[in-house]
């Protein structure tokens, strides 16, 4: 991956290619120097995503479990070997320091048993015999998802909602914060090695206008966003009314951190800064 040469950063219907719209790029936040440049993807390719991965939805849906659980596996297990490159890379482009960028990659391959382990406590058919019949509970694949990404946690939060999606049958658009490219696009590359089809995960770089695309396009039949609260609301706004569609937010915040009766004062003191510093300062909670 280069550090500054301007790249091939979309990946639609399994192919890298250029995007159309305004460049821009993110930057190590300890150094000020370029980590990653590109553009961000127009409405045009926004569109193009989304038509990729409706193409994709039915024959991915009607895969077995066990293949999508083989494919997603593989993908745990691209983490577990690329794991030291991931985390320079989470580490480099949010200014967290190593040591934590190592505990989110580790957190990213555990997901895979976690998330296989919740598809089949929650999914599968139920039966209850009713006074005039009988009551049946199936579950099915929702469709072609969006997936907004923030930058404190740019590898595991995207993947929390990715794996499940993409485990219980749907295609993913993906769109990650314009500050974390470059986690994004390393992500989306071990996706690639890890054989999942064509147009069954794709990802759109891009800025604020990426985003309304994105997120106002009719094509979609779902979106999990992680982000603001201003923009979340937004979002929410934007959905309400539209009862066939699925919308998970998890919006952040700044929580006061107050101190009152102490008996240990290093204990406050140790919590206090790891509660400041943490994260490099990026968390919404601590």
């Amino acid at each position: 991956m280069s550090e500054t040469k301007e790249q091939k950063c979309l990946f639609i219907n399994g192919e890298w290619l250029k995007a159309n719209g305004k460049p821009f790029s993110s930057e190590n936040p300890g150094t000020g120097n370029a980590l990653w440049q590109g553009a961000s993807a127009t409405a045009e390719q926004v569109d193009q995503a989304i038509k990729a991965a409706r193409k994709a939805s039915h024959q991915w849906a009607f895969r077995s479990f066990s293949e999508r659980e083989s494919i997603v596996k593989a993908f745990a297990n691209e983490l577990e070997q690329n794991k030291d490159s991931l985390s320079e890379i989470i580490a480099r482009e949010t200014g967290k320091p190593l040591w934590e960028a190592k505990t989110e990659a580790a957190a990213m391959a555990g997901k895979i048993a976690i998330s296989i382990k919740a598809y089949h406590e929650r999914t599968g058919t139920i039966e209850n015999s009713m006074p005039v019949g009988k009551a049946v509970i199936r579950h099915k694949p929702h469709g072609v998802v969006a997936v907004f990404g923030p930058y404190n946690f740019p590898g595991h939060l995207p993947n929390g909602h990715i794996v499940p999606a993409l485990l219980a049958g749907n295609t993913v658009v993906f769109k990650p914060s314009e500050l974390t490219p470059a986690v994004a696009e390393y992500t989306a590359k071990l996706w690639q090695q890890a054989g999942l089809p064509e147009g069954v995960l794709n990802l759109l770089q891009g800025e604020k206008e990426t985003g309304i695309a994105l997120a106002g396009h009719p094509g979609l039949d779902g979106l999990f966003f992680t982000g603001s609260s201003n923009t979340g609301k937004m979002i929410h706004q934007q959905y309400g009314g539209q009862p066939g569609k699925i919308l998970a937010l998890e919006m952040g915040g700044n929580n006061p951190l107050i101190v009152t009766e102490m008996s240990d004062t290093k204990a406050v003191v140790h919590d206090t800064i790891h509660s400041a510093f943490i994260t490099a300062g990026q968390r919404c909670t601590c």
